[in-house]
């Protein structure tokens, strides 16, 4: 900010030296700030190296390190594929940490089979067909718009007839997860 007021007062780029003392101390500013930065890069650098050298001491193997109050503490990391096994009940903000309060971590029994949907890439599609039917709306191009519009409604009236887009995870399974994730917090609690 300070280089924008010295511009402001008329001082020009990429001169060696300036003959106006009163402006010396918009550049000390500046050369301050960019002294923070360069030590807030460094730092991050310094977090970079010392994380990677020392992976294996610094891992977790709790799965809520720093014994977290909020519900994405509760599940692992990285997250099973359903996220969570049951609704958490709410009745705080802090929810994972009354849980842990009252050592009510994670059923173990009554698991359904949680429904999932396969991976598609009719989004992308549609981002696409719509991206380009604004660009050519944009540019008075009427053929492509024509066009990219006609195959985003085709696309869209495609996809939503597609039922094959779906898949359950079957309660044995998610009990299996749930279990190995219990007894992860047991052994560290």
């Amino acid at each position: 900010m300070p280089l924008y007021v010295l511009g402001m007062k008329g001082v020009t780029r990429r001169m060696s030296h300036f003959e106006d003392t009163s402006l010396q101390i918009w550049f000390l500013l500046a050369a301050f700030g960019a002294f923070l930065i360069a030590l807030g890069i460094g730092c991050f650098l310094i977090q970079l190296v010392v994380s990677f050298m020392r992976r294996e001491a610094l891992r977790d193997v709790t799965g809520d390190p720093w014994d977290g109050r909020t519900l994405e503490w509760s599940t692992s990391s990285p997250p099973p594929a359903y996220n969570f096994a049951f609704t958490p009940i709410v009745h705080d903000t802090d929810a994972w940490w009354q849980m842990k309060a009252h050592g009510y971590l994670r059923p173990a029994q009554g698991f359904i089979p949680i429904h999932m949907p396969k991976n598609t890439g009719a989004g992308i599609i549609l981002a696409a067909l719509s991206t380009t039917c604004g660009f050519a709306l944009i540019w008075h191009i009427w053929w492509l718009v024509v066009l990219a519009f006609g195959a985003t409604i085709v696309t869209a009236i495609v996809h939503t007839f597609n039922y094959k887009r779906d898949y359950y995870i079957p309660a044995d399974t998610v009990g299996n997860t749930e279990a190995a994730r219990s007894a992860l917090l047991a052994r560290h609690a």
